[in-house]
């Protein structure tokens, strides 16, 4: 149950209010409203801060809210549910506390929702999202058994909801995901989405694989009925769609995910942490930038750092090296930490690792390897990689391909250097030195 909830009340009793879940009965049942707040400024926003919320506790005045807000309100009662949650209204602005532990139970508060309605085509909260539509052409056609009428197709579950306005939000891929039911509010129609797929007004029923996996009522179940490689794909998927969704604050990374990651440790059973799978270890730390170089560091505070070697160190879109299933070896010189009693509580996202030199020059570097940022020049002196994985069959040559991350020095006081991530590469045996020396890989 959510720390906060609105009180909608109902056609009789109109009134609305902020309630403490722990200071009231609640019936269990509320709806989670999911929203692009959009550009506005701090008068245009309607928000719980503070120096407000013991009015709100007493009153919210219907008219005040914005019309996504009263829209929501409007079919949460047309639901028949006394309850509503809404980010701005339920969480604290401004208040670090309460905003650290509510982004943390986000994986319960839309989990445990009802229903959550989705205002995927409002580009903000001043939008709304119910509103009347154009009336479609139609052409009746008298046949033997009676008249056909024929309509523009309208059934677009890609363009209208996963590439509308609302979808290009990071907090809103872990929404999707852990909510049991959605209604897809869109400027043409709405859409239902749950276990079962994905059910349009015009009673057309659709669904793909990645659309089921996201839609799973019980995220993410669907990911059991495949194989390991298959498990591994849609994990990578999952990740890769993300990391391409926008942020207002981009230290909100590795934050706006944390709900999926939870749930996706808890069902495959595995540690799950900085966007890596203890299963899965070596192909999800094999990431690199969807277009080499484009990716941009992000500056975390101090409290909440973020390890080199994961993609939520950066922003922009990533995906994984193209690694042939059953074809490589994993050589153990990048050690998984998620061993049998690894507390997470008390690492820092160190890892222990081997590096090697790097024996190519700087025509060999473009071919084979891709760096994260365009800041990244190639130092054949300073750099090192790390091998991960290595090919099982030589090539006609008698070379194999290496599967590598790229690293550069940031530190050498302490007895063991410490190196920091710059990319990833594909490289042949004979372009990696013999001998390897012990780093911590921050």
């Amino acid at each position: 149950m959510p720390t906060r909830l609105i009180y909608v009340g109902n056609t009789r009793d109109p009134s609305l209010c902020l309630i403490e879940t722990r200071d009231s009965k609640v019936d269990g049942r509320y709806v989670a409203l999911s929203h692009c707040w959009g550009v506005l400024n701090k008068e245009q926003r309607l928000c719980t801060y503070a120096g407000n919320i013991e009015t709100f506790k007493k009153k919210i005045p219907f008219k005040i809210l914005p019309s996504t807000f009263q829209d929501a309100v409007t079919v949460t009662r047309a639901l028949g549910v006394s309850y509503l949650w809404i980010d701005s209204l339920c969480i604290i602005q401004e208040d670090k506390e309460d905003w650290r532990s509510q982004a943390a139970r986000m994986e319960d508060v839309f989990s445990s929702a009802y229903c959550t309605i989705a205002a995927s085509s409002s580009t903000s909260s001043l939008d709304g999202f119910i509103a009347k539509r154009a009336q479609r052409a139609a052409v009746g056609i008298q046949t033997s058994q009676g008249p056909l009428y024929l309509a523009e197709a309208i059934d677009d579950f890609e363009t209208h909801v996963e590439k509308g306005v609302l979808n290009t939000r990071g907090w809103v891929l872990q929404e999707r995901a852990l909510s049991r039911r959605t209604v897809h509010f869109t400027s043409t129609q709405m859409y239902w989405e749950c276990g079962e797929g994905v059910h349009c007004e015009t009673l057309a029923e659709l669904g793909n694989r990645q659309s089921m996996f996201l839609g799973d009522s019980n995220f993410p179940t669907y990911g059991l009925e495949y194989y390991r490689d298959e498990r591994i794909r849609l994990v990578q998927y999952l990740y890769q769609v993300y990391s391409g969704l926008s942020l207002t604050k981009s230290h909100d990374r590795s934050k706006a995910i944390l709900g999926l990651q939870k749930r996706l440790g808890s069902t495959f059973k595995s540690k799950a942490m900085y966007g890596v799978i203890s299963k899965y270890f070596e192909r999800t730390c094999l990431w690199q930038a969807d277009v080499p170089g484009s990716l941009s560091q992000i500056h975390y505070e101090s409290s909440q750092t973020v390890p080199s070697w994961s993609w939520m160190a950066v922003m922009g879109r990533i995906r994984y090296m193209d690694i042939p299933f059953g074809e490589v070896t994993w050589t153990g010189d990048l050690e998984n930490p998620f061993k049998p009693g690894f507390d997470d509580t008390e690492w820092n996202g160190r890892l222990v690792a081997k590096a090697k030199r790097l024996a190519i020059d700087d025509g060999e570097f473009e071919e084979r390897c891709k760096v994260d940022l365009s800041l990244y020049k190639f130092e054949p002196r300073s750099w090192k990689c790390v091998v991960v994985g290595e090919s099982k069959v030589a090539n006609e040559d008698g070379d194999k391909n290496q599967y590598v991350l790229l690293i550069r020095k940031r530190s050498s006081v302490v007895a063991t250097p410490v190196y920091e991530r710059v990319g990833v590469g594909i490289l042949l045996q004979t372009q990696v030195g013999l001998g390897s020396i012990k780093i911590h890989l921050v």
